[in-house]
């Protein structure tokens, strides 16, 4: 299009001479063919000058073009390159300033949870040794359980051997003859008699009974009556009992 606006001087300036010669041939009085001649030279010019233009303008649009796309394959390669490369590494925000306010707001609740955590420490030693003391504990009570039961079978051994005593005792006292066991029966303590006595049949006790001193007879009987045996301290054992016990053979014997 500029080719062409600056082809237009060119053409004007070729249709002004021709004007001019044209005039100067009829002021000459001639018959036109000079003219004709001069027109017919600058149309067979003005083609060739039109060629060379269009011919220039068809070179300048070829290395446009060329050059056009020399840019668009470097544009290419560029875009390619930079799809190759490396992504660029986000720019870290700048971090938001933090009041005086929110400064210590964020302070002190670092301290709480200070307090916090330490509380806890001390909870879960708290609890550590709550849970070893209960251990000790119970591994003392299944000890002294233990302890029990071996004492519980030895009393109950040492009850079963007793038995196993006062029965042979029992059983000698009931083939001896009620008189010779009234007289032992007066003189044992209170304690053995009743454990002797309640063992015995009643139809033989009932014989010894009758052939013992009536005094001890009588302090048999309430002992039996009522179970009376606190503290060891038995009824006839306050000195009144000893010395009437003492004291019948004698008699008897006088």
């Amino acid at each position: 299009m500029l080719d062409r606006l600056r082809l237009l001087p060119t053409v004007i300036l070729c249709a002004s001479l021709l004007l001019v010669l044209k005039l100067a041939d009829f002021a000459a009085g001639g018959d036109g063919s000079a003219t004709l001649a001069a027109i017919s030279t600058a149309q067979a010019s003005a083609p060739k000058e039109e060629s060379g233009e269009q011919a220039a303008e068809a070179d300048n649009e070829g290395e446009e073009e060329t050059a056009g796309k020399d840019a668009g394959a470097e544009k290419d390669a560029g875009e390619a390159g930079t799809a190759d490369a490396a992504p660029a590494k986000p720019i870290p925000a700048a971090e938001p300033e933090i009041s005086k306010s929110e400064r210590t707001v964020l302070q002190s609740l670092a301290e709480r949870r200070e307090e916090l955590d330490a509380r806890a420490k001390e909870l879960d030693t708290r609890e550590r040794l709550l849970a070893a003391a209960e251990k000790r504990v119970e591994d003392r009570v299944a000890e002294l359980k233990a302890i029990e039961a071996k004492i519980n079978e030895r009393i109950g051994a040492e009850d079963k051997a007793n038995e196993e005593r006062l029965a042979g005792l029992v059983s000698m006292y009931e083939t001896m003859k009620p008189k010779d066991a009234a007289r032992i029966f007066e003189r044992l303590d209170m304690g053995v008699l009743i454990d002797v006595v309640t063992r015995m049949q009643p139809r033989k006790m009932a014989a010894v009974l009758a052939a013992m001193d009536p005094v001890v007879a009588q302090d048999l009987t309430v002992e039996l009556a009522t179970g009376d045996r606190l503290s060891g301290i038995r009824p006839g054992e306050d000195g009144a009992k000893a010395p009437a016990a003492t004291a019948r053979p004698a008699e008897k014997a006088s």
